[in-house]
C-alpha cells in the first residue's frame, strides 16, 4: 500500500459516516468536512475535542497527510469489520470502517507502521485507505465493536443478562459459571495470548462499564480488550478456581497459585492475587516462565572484567554478595544465574525465598511461611546446622536477618542475598544503619551489584531521538551526539521497546573501600573510591548502551542512580 503524501497546512476531520463517504469518493485528493468544507483542524482544536487525545496522533496526521477520524462519531459497517478476525484487531491496533468502490477505510494508530499495512493488504480484498485514531479511541473501538459482540455471545451461551452487573452472583453460580465452557475457554485463551506476547502479568480491573484487561510487557501495561461487567464474575470466579481459591468470598484479598501448560509444552506458573475493589474484585496473574526469567551469567551483560571477579566471588568459601536495587530490577535473576552456575560444583546451596518463584535441581529451597513463625532469620538459624557451603536468602530486611547473614558470611558460607538500595556505595550505609558493626561488614562484604532493568529499543522502528537539552546537559552528552528510540509497530506492541536486559555497577570490596567502612561512614567517599579501583557506574554504563543504540537516552535518564 503507497500512502498518498498529499501537501495540507492542517489535517482533515472525518467525524462522520458522511464525511467518510465523501473522502473515498474524492479520494486520494481531499477530505471534506461534514458542511462539505476542505478545511483542516488545528493542533488546539483537535486536542480540545477530548482530554484523552495525544498530541502523537495529530503528528502521523500531519506528517503522512492523512485525515483524523473520531471513532466514536462514526458506525462501522459489518461487512468491514468482518475483514478482521477480533484476535487480529487488538494486534494491528486496527479497526475496519467502511468498504466503498473497492476500498476499505480502516482507523489505525500508525499508518507509517508498514508491517501493519502489509497484513491489512493480505486480509483484504480491497485497498486498503488508512485514516489515523487515537489509541484511546481505537481501544474504544475494538471494545465496541469486537469485545462487546464476543462477550454478547458467552453471555447468551450462559444463559446470564448482559445488562446486569454481576454482583448479586452467591457462591454456588459462581461456581457454576466457573465450570462453563465459554468460560473456561475464555480464560485459557487470555492466558495464552498472554505468554506468547511475553507478558509478565495479566491485570483485570472492573469498572463502572466492564472490566479492562492489560498485559504487562517489557513493564509498560498494554490494554488489550474489555470484558462486559456481567462477566467479570465469572471470570474472576474461574481464575479463583484455577488459584484453588474461595469463590465465595469476595471481602478479602486472596492469594493463589497454579500451573499453565502451553500448547508447545512449556509449564508456566501462575500467581494469582485478588483484592476487592469498588466495582467488583481486581486480579492479577504474574506468569513465571523458567525459558524466560532463568538467565545464565552469559545473558546478563556482565563485561568481560566483571564477569571474571564475579567468577572468583562464585568461587570463595565465605563472604557475602548482595544484589541491590528497587522492586523488579532482576535482582532475584542475578541470584538464580549465580546459583545456576555454582550447582556445578560439589557443594550443599540452600535457599531461603518469599516466595520461590523457579525450582532449581540440586539446590535445597525453601519458602517463608511466616503462619509457622518459619522466616527469614529463623531459616538461616537452622540452615548453619544443616552443613551448608552457599546460602541464599531471598532478602535482608532487618536487623536480625542481617546480623546472620553477616554471621554465616563469617563462619564459612558463601552468602548471597539481595537489599532495597539504589547504588552500591549505599548498600554499606544501609548495613550499617541496620545495626551491622563496622568491624564485621569489613571482613564479611566480598561485593554489592547494583542494577536496573532497561528496556531495549525495538529493531523494526527505530528511528532519531529528540533529545531535551537539559537531558543531555545532565549526562554529559554533546548536542551532535544521536541516539535512537522506538516509534512502536507491531513487533513491540506499539511499545517501541522489546525485551529487557540488566545495567549494573559492580562494586568489589578492594582494601581501598574497606578502610572507608567505618561508622558513619559516607556513600559518596566510597562511590569515588570505587569509581578509582575500576567500577563503571550504573549511569555511565546506561549511556554506554544509548551511545551503542540498545536504549533510548530516555531510558538512560530513566534508571539513571544520583
Amino acid at each position: 500500500m503507497t500512502l498518498e503524501h498529499r501537501e495540507a497546512a492542517l489535517p482533515h476531520l472525518i467525524d462522520s459516516d458522511a464525511a467518510l463517504r465523501r473522502y473515498l469518493d474524492g479520494y486520494p485528493h481531499v477530505a471534506y468536512a461534514e458542511n462539505g468544507d476542505a478545511g483542516g483542524i488545528a493542533r488546539a482544536a483537535w486536542l480540545a475535542l477530548d482530554d484523552d487525545t495525544t498530541e502523537h496522533a495529530y503528528d502521523i496526521a500531519h506528517a503522512l497527510g492523512l485525515p483524523l477520524v473520531r471513532l466514536d462519531a462514526l458506525q462501522a459497517q459489518p461487512d468491514a469489520l468482518k475483514r478482521l478476525t477480533p484476535a487480529m484487531a487488538r494486534q494491528l491496533r486496527a479497526v475496519p470502517l467502511q468498504v466503498q468502490g473497492g476500498m476499505l477505510a480502516v482507523a489505525m494508530e500508525d499508518p507509517s507502521a508498514q508491517a501493519v499495512q502489509d497484513m491489512l493488504e493480505f486480509l483484504s480484498r480491497e485497498r486498503v485507505i488508512p485514516l489515523v485514531a487515537t489509541p484511546r479511541d481505537i481501544r474504544e473501538g475494538i471494545a465496541r465493536h469486537y469485545d462487546r459482540v464476543e462477550d454478547l455471545n458467552v453471555a447468551h451461551q450462559l444463559g446470564i443478562d448482559p445488562d446486569s452487573s454481576g454482583a448479586d452472583t452467591s457462591g454456588h453460580e459462581a461456581r457454576r459459571l466457573a465450570e462453563e465452557q465459554p468460560v473456561v475457554r475464555l480464560v485459557h485463551l487470555l492466558i495464552a495470548d498472554a505468554v506468547k506476547r511475553r507478558a509478565s502479568d495479566i491485570h483485570i480491573r472492573p469498572g463502572r462499564h466492564g472490566s479492562d484487561v492489560l498485559y504487562r510487557i517489557d513493564d509498560e501495561l498494554v490494554p488489550v480488550r474489555r470484558l462486559l461487567r456481567a462477566l467479570h464474575p465469572a471470570v474472576v470466579g474461574r481464575i479463583k478456581v484455577l488459584g484453588a481459591m474461595n469463590l465465595a468470598e469476595h471481602r478479602k484479598p486472596q492469594d493463589g497459585r497454579t500451573r499453565f501448560d502451553t500448547a508447545d509444552g512449556r509449564r508456566i506458573d501462575l500467581r494469582i492475587s485478588v483484592l476487592p475493589a469498588v466495582f467488583g474484585e481486581s486480579v492479577v496473574v504474574r506468569l513465571l516462565d523458567a525459558d524466560e526469567s532463568l538467565w545464565d551469567l552469559n545473558r546478563l551483560g556482565l563485561s568481560e572484567a566483571d564477569r571474571r571477579r564475579v567468577d572468583d566471588i562464585m568461587q570463595r568459601s565465605h563472604g557475602m554478595f548482595l544484589a541491590t536495587g528497587p522492586t523488579g530490577c532482576g535482582k532475584s535473576t542475578t541470584l538464580y544465574a549465580m546459583l545456576l552456575e555454582m550447582r556445578r560444583q560439589r557443594i550443599n546451596i540452600l535457599t531461603i525465598e518469599d516466595p520461590v518463584e523457579f525450582h532449581i535441581e540440586d539446590v535445597q529451597q525453601m519458602q517463608v511461611n511466616r503462619a509457622a513463625g518459619f522466616t527469614f532469620a529463623s531459616a538461616m538459624r537452622n540452615f548453619l546446622r544443616h552443613d551448608p557451603d552457599a546460602i541464599m536468602v531471598g532478602e535482608i530486611r532487618d536487623k536480625e536477618t542481617a546480623e546472620i547473614a553477616v554471621e554465616s558470611a563469617l563462619t564459612g558460607h558463601l552468602l548471597l542475598s539481595t537489599l532495597h538500595t539504589n547504588t552500591a556505595a549505599t548498600t554499606v550505609v544501609r548495613l550499617l544503619d541496620l545495626g551491622i558493626e563496622a568491624y564485621l561488614l569489613r571482613s564479611a562484604l566480598l561485593a554489592v551489584m547494583a542494577q536496573r532493568l532497561v528496556r531495549l529499543t525495538c529493531p523494526h522502528c527505530r528511528q532519531v531521538e529528540a533529545v531535551d537539552a537539559h537531558v543531555r546537559e545532565c549526562l554529559g552528552v554533546g548536542m551532535d551526539e544521536v541516539f535512537h528510540i522506538g516509534r512502536g509497530c507491531p513487533h513491540c506492541e506499539g511499545l517501541g521497546v522489546h525485551g529487557r536486559r540488566a545495567v549494573y555497577e559492580l562494586m568489589e570490596v578492594t582494601p581501598n573501600i574497606r578502610r572507608l567502612i567505618v561508622p558513619g561512614a559516607e556513600s559518596d567517599a566510597i562511590h569515588r573510591a570505587a569509581i578509582e579501583d575500576g567500577m563503571v557506574p550504573l549511569t555511565q554504563a546506561a549511556l554506554e548502551l544509548a551511545r551503542s543504540g540498545a536504549i533510548s537516552l530516555a531510558e538512560a535518564w530513566r534508571v539513571r542512580a544520583e
